[in-house]
């Protein structure tokens, strides 16, 4: 189309048509203006098709990192009520003297040194800073809603370091009262002693704190999923 205004220009400049010539020279203008608009239009439709794949990638990696975390935090949350069943029963055997219990007693003073472990710290917010990736989430309460995850893996991650001193405080005294071969007992009057029971009570104190901690840390991640799927259905 160009090359044809341009030869009927360049022919009526030739035969002295003057306006027929600027007819087509505004002509082959037009249409050069109409081709950097339109390929401007294409080069900006492919940009943000490519940052709109990109986004979606990075939605999916995110989905699937706190999947993963949710799946051993449930796990964590499962061996911790366990745990704090048994400190239980071991407080009210103490409690009650059984001392016919005290094989029992025993087994759940070894469970003393165990403890639910998710251990894990969440950079997610801040890689999306130093990677840059965060200018491609258009949708702000999704790094809102990271930033709040990220709150309450610091919480978790406190409350088990709170627990782990706890362990090492007692562990003395785990380790002179039971023999870890058969998890005999050594010492029945220490077991059925007062430092005992407020270890275990101890124990189920910060256990409880972590149950709140890990459902706490649940919620915030169903959360995050919630609005990941309406962006990635979107």
């Amino acid at each position: 189309m160009i090359k044809l205004f341009r030869k009927n220009r360049q022919n009526s400049l030739g035969e002295g048509k003057i306006g027929k010539y600027l007819k087509y020279a505004i002509g082959e203008i037009i249409l050069v203006v109409l081709g950097i608009l339109i390929a401007l239009y294409l080069n900006d439709r492919n940009s943000k098709r490519a940052e709109e794949k990109a986004a979606i990638s990075v939605y999916e990696n995110i989905k699937q990192q706190v999947v993963n975390d949710m799946t051993t935090l449930n796990h964590c949350t499962t061996q911790n009520k366990e745990l704090i069943e048994k400190y239980w029963y071991a407080s009210n055997i103490i409690e009650q003297n059984d001392r016919e219990k005290i094989d029992t007693l025993g087994k759940i003073v070894f469970e003393l040194s165990k403890y639910s472990d998710f251990n894990r710290s969440s950079t997610i917010y801040q890689n999306l800073l130093n990677s840059g990736e965060s200018k491609l989430l258009k949708n702000t309460a999704i790094l809102e809603q990271i930033q709040k995850l990220e709150e309450a893996y610091i919480l978790v991650n406190r409350t088990e370091e709170i627990h782990f001193e706890i362990i090492s405080f007692f562990g003395p005294d785990i380790f002179k009262s039971i023999k870890f071969y058969d998890l005999s007992t050594r010492d029945s009057d220490k077991l059925f002693g007062i430092d005992f029971q407020n270890y275990f009570m101890s124990a189920i104190s910060i256990s409880s704190d972590k149950e709140y901690a890990y459902q706490l840390t649940i919620d915030q991640i169903e959360l995050l999923i919630e609005l990941l799927d309406e962006e990635l259905n979107h």
